[in-house]
């Protein structure tokens, strides 16, 4: 995809879009504080009027591959292998995923015709969170995607510190892991039923965006808010566009090189009206019954990143991805280092068959930010 040179700048006023860690947080995480013991929580109807009133918008990317699926349809394609007994479950029902066993005992292996996806099939899984003392309640909006995509680096190759060439580079099998879990949470006033903040997860953290904020950073169909999933790792966006992240660059003059991380997001035909299509799955406090795949304690894959690429290799594509009048100013040297900071972006040892939603610290308000 062409990317234009004004589109690889921050703008002072994104800055402003950046988020906001509360008082009541630590750093890097937004976290639940009560605040008085007189609040009380919203009974059923008063939930399920919040998911319908806000219950965000979510578009895909008109060129996604991986689609946002259902947990049947998942299973579907899915086998239960159990290491320690060594026995094999071909296409479990929700409700038969064990409750417990040994630590990794179980996982879930997807065959290659699951990856896809099927959109047709797919909802938002909404968990209520409260807390006695809380005078809000998080609503969140968990998506799931049976395959995360490769991702892709856009690189600008610079001769006297301006760019004289540019283009994107898809960095496959880095980013390739089976089963994404993504959430879109949104906060409502006890009192009012209004919205007073909205957090979007972004693969292992996200950004917080409070009530001054929210206006400015989204567009609303009516009272719901209107939310994009990135190509192929399904990061969760406020506009479209490239949300370059991951900024790099080394040297400038004579030649040099910067790259980012594009998370590409885009309107198209393929959209979620998650006041339409959603599941609610839990909320404590209203004693609701909770499937058995909220609580399954295993991974959704197999362990371990699927990447097999390290460093000095990344380096190589990067270099030829730069052109051949800047490779003999790009030692490889240089490169392998800045390579290795991008590396941890999309190789993690344990990326490859996420946890449950409700072994995630957000689950219980608990939001990692940038």
């Amino acid at each position: 995809m062409a990317l234009s040179t004004m589109d690889k700048h921050i703008f002072a006023d994104s800055l402003a879009l950046q988020p906001q860690v509360i008082q009541s947080s630590v750093k890097g995480l937004v976290t639940p504080t009560a605040i008085t013991t007189t609040a009380k929580p919203l009974n059923r109807q008063q939930l399920e009027k919040a998911i319908e009133m806000y219950g965000p918008i979510l578009y895909l990317h008109p060129d996604e591959r991986y689609f946002n699926t259902s947990i049947e349809d998942f299973l579907q394609h899915c086998t239960l292998v159990d290491k320690k007994t060594k026995t094999k479950v071909k296409n479990p029902s929700p409700d038969s995923l064990p409750q417990k066993g040994d630590d990794a005992q179980y996982y879930l292996d997807l065959e290659s015709a699951g990856k896809k996806g099927d959109f047709s099939t797919t909802k938002a899984y909404v968990r209520g969170f409260w807390q006695s003392g809380m005078p809000h309640t998080d609503v969140q909006f968990w998506f799931f995607n049976a395959y995360n995509g490769p991702g892709s680096l856009h690189i600008n190759g610079l001769m006297m510190d301006s760019i004289s060439s540019s283009g994107d580079i898809n960095v496959a099998p880095l980013g390739e892991h089976v089963g994404d879990w993504e959430m879109c949470m949104v906060r409502v006033d006890n009192t009012t039923l209004k919205i007073i903040a909205i957090w979007l997860s972004q693969h292992s953290k996200g950004q917080f965006f409070s009530r001054d904020q929210i206006d400015h950073a989204f567009t609303f169909k009516g009272t719901q808010p209107i939310i994009y999933s990135s190509q192929n790792g399904h990061a969760n966006f406020s506009r479209p566009g490239s949300n370059a992240s991951e900024y790099r660059r080394i040297g400038g003059i004579p030649a040099g090189i910067e790259l980012f991380v594009r998370n590409d997001t885009a309107a198209s035909k393929f959209k979620l009206d998650c006041s339409e299509k959603y599941e609610l799955v839990s909320a404590d406090w209203l004693n609701l019954p909770t499937p058995k795949w909220v609580t399954y304690p295993f991974r959704w894959g197999p362990e371990g990143t699927l990447t097999r690429l390290n460093p000095v290799t990344v380096a190589e594509i990067i270099k030829a991805a730069a052109g051949a009048d800047l490779a003999e100013f790009l030692p490889v040297s240089a490169l392998t280092v800045l390579a290795g900071e991008i590396l941890p972006h999309f190789i993690k040892g344990n990326i490859n068959g996420p946890t449950s939603p409700s072994r995630h610290g957000s689950w219980v308000g608990i939001y990692p930010v940038y």
